[in-house]
């Protein structure tokens, strides 16, 4: 059987061109100095995150015979990229182009094209240029930032909104440094974040034997991660509710103007209190009782561009100077969908 975790999950989401395979990680799993082209038959296909799969039969009836795993992008960046499970159709015949395991490795293939039947290209690396045809399928311009509404009376006037993350920029695919001492991890959430415990979970076996393991990840973790998010007013409760794609996370924040205090068990949310300004474009939270690290406080701050198009986002800890931030775009049409993946612990 074999299992996905949620690493190599966070790693594939990317999609990232040659130049920043590195910063991901991507040396020790594929060889990406060069494209491998593999021709065979659809299998199945598991279309879920972390990362979309689906299994290729190179070879069919001969002694050669070998059932490959192909591996892509993660259904949220595939499906804003304009590409959809029907577009990986089980029992045709394709040709397939990407980067194959390094020399001992047995990781598959991660497929940055794909050529169908009816002669059309899928295109399924952000940056990369069809390899096979001049009618292709897949478009990042959301990914990177260039779906953007032109009348600013049409965007959004608060925070609440769905706002995006643009790859294509450090500021916003993940925290970078606002000010302070350089921050130690900071694609996770920087100097004085400390990671916190996933509880276990049950999963069952796919179709194809395999079990994917999305572990749930800590709010400084989340908060980090380049998945579409959502805030929401709820007036009637006093509540901010924030929702983040990436593992259905939901964090409630509770607006009130008293001191801070921390009610409950630790989770891996923690528990949040906010301040809305009049204007409702700009929230301050302060975060507390997560596990791992309850004692330590968070200042984040949501706060609405001039131009109404970002949404800015600054937190720092109370056991450090760094501050830490990022930023994600406003996007029509955007959306936070179901992440849809089972926790699972090997």
């Amino acid at each position: 059987m074999k299992i996905i975790s949620s690493v190599v999950g966070s790693l594939l989401l990317v999609g990232a061109m040659p130049a920043a395979y590195a910063h991901h990680g991507w040396g020790g799993q594929y060889d990406t100095t060069k494209e491998v082209e593999l021709s065979g038959v659809i299998k199945s296909v598991q279309w879920t995150n972390p990362h979309v799969t689906f299994k290729l039969l190179v070879d069919g009836g001969k002694p050669t015979e070998k059932l490959w795993t192909i591996e892509s992008n993660s259904v949220s960046a595939l499906v804003r990229m304009g590409i959809e499970k029907t577009n990986i159709p089980v029992g045709s015949t394709v040709k397939v182009s990407g980067f194959g395991p390094v020399s001992g490795a047995n990781f598959g293939l991660f497929m940055n094209h794909m050529l169908l039947p009816t002669g059309k290209e899928v295109v399924f690396l952000r940056g990369a240029a069809p390899r096979w045809s001049d009618e292709t399928i897949g478009n990042d311009d959301r990914l990177h930032g260039k779906v953007v509404e032109a009348d600013i009376n049409k965007r959004p006037s608060t925070v609440f909104s769905v706002w995006t993350t643009v790859y294509n920029d450090n500021n916003s695919h993940g925290m970078h440094l606002i000010s302070g001492p350089a921050a130690a991890g900071m694609g996770g959430g920087g100097a004085g974040m400390a990671p916190a415990a996933a509880p276990a979970g049950n999963a069952p076996a796919k179709a194809d034997d395999t079990i994917v393991v999305c572990t749930p990840k800590a709010m400084t973790q989340v908060m980090g991660s380049p998945y579409p998010i959502q805030l929401i007013e709820d007036a009637k409760n006093k509540k901010v509710i924030l929702k983040v794609e990436e593992n259905d996370t939901v964090r409630e924040i509770n607006i009130t103007s008293a001191p801070h205090k921390a009610v409950g068990a630790p989770s891996l949310v923690g528990y949040s209190t906010g301040v809305l300004d009049a204007s409702k474009k700009k929230l301050t939270v302060t975060t507390s009782n997560l596990v791992g690290s309850p004692d330590i406080v968070y200042t984040e701050t949501f706060e609405l561009s001039d131009d109404r198009n970002r949404l800015n986002y600054t937190t720092k800890a109370s056991n450090s100077e760094t501050v830490m931030g990022r930023y994600w775009q406003y996007q029509p049409g955007a959306f936070v969908g179901p992440y849809g993946c089972t926790n699972a612990k090997k």
